[in-house]
């Protein structure tokens, strides 16, 4: 089995950070670039590359500065996080008040199906109650009618006193 040549130069990117043409450099030593940040291993790596350098912009930062960077995306990431698990937490208070409100309506509705069959029921009984008042006030209007009746008749009965001299 032949071996692959070791053709590869593994250079860390962005390749415009660099003084030199680092792509013309590749073709003229018939090397193939991998960005080494985000290469696995260094399989097949040329032994023999080209010196490159980085352009001062891109060096001017210190180790501190990058670390600085560094902290404040860390420390980014934990109030993103933190933020995060604040909105799960609202959002499942949120749920819980939505099912509690669920619950109330349906509550208010029966409620309200059973006020409305009270409502009913005393209807129908004050109904009742009119017409048993009327009913008596008949009854006993009837029963002053024939007690007036008999009292005319009693005292058409009765010889009339004659009036002493």
């Amino acid at each position: 089995m032949e071996k692959d040549p070791e053709n590869i130069w593994y250079l860390a990117g962005p390749m415009f950070q660099y003084n030199e043409d680092v792509k013309a450099l590749a073709r003229q030593a018939g090397l193939k670039i991998i960005d080494a940040n985000v290469a696995v291993d260094r399989a097949n790596a040329a032994a023999d590359v080209p010196e490159v350098t980085i352009k001062a912009e891109y060096i001017d930062q210190s180790a501190g500065e990058r670390g600085a960077t560094a902290a404040e995306l860390m420390a980014a990431r934990a109030d993103l996080l933190a933020m995060h698990d604040d909105l799960q937490q609202r959002e499942r208070e949120l749920a819980a008040e939505k099912e509690r409100v669920a619950k109330q309506a349906h509550e208010n509705d029966l409620a309200s199906a059973r006020n409305a069959e009270q409502a009913r029921a005393n209807e129908a009984e004050a109904q009742r109650l009119r017409d048993e008042a009327a009913s008596l006030q008949a009854a006993k209007d009837a029963a002053a009618a024939q007690s007036q009746v008999a009292t005319a008749n009693a005292t058409a009965d009765k010889p009339a006193k004659t009036a002493k001299a």
